[in-house]
């Protein structure tokens, strides 16, 4: 669950915006430019999300939309159940899409 960013991956991301310049948020405000983020459930992923909920918070941007296809090319459904959760406590409207696997011959 998202509650609050560490202050140490804060401390990375304010580093990362210093690099690019801070003026990028502040044109995606101004604009009220939207944006839909493809989650896969991985590190990078996750990473990304906190940078995001960090933009919202500082920067007052959009909230994004996040988007989540599970293939159903195989059975993960516990880690599904954890990646709906992680998902939902962002607090960040969601599409969470499973698809069943189809065989072909």
């Amino acid at each position: 669950m998202i509650s609050e960013i560490p202050a140490p991956i804060t401390k990375l991301f304010d580093l990362a915006l210093t690099r690019m310049g801070n003026k990028v948020p502040e044109l995606w405000a101004e604009n009220k430019t939207q944006f839909l983020i493809s989650y896969s459930g991985g590190k990078d992923s996750s990473i990304l999300i906190l940078f995001w909920k960090y933009l919202v918070e500082k920067y007052k941007i959009q909230v994004p939309t996040l988007f989540y296809l599970s293939h159903g090319i195989r059975s993960i459904e516990t880690e599904e159940k954890e990646l709906f959760q992680f998902l939902d406590s962002t607090n960040f409207p969601f599409h969470f899409v499973k698809k069943k696997s189809q065989i072909f011959l």
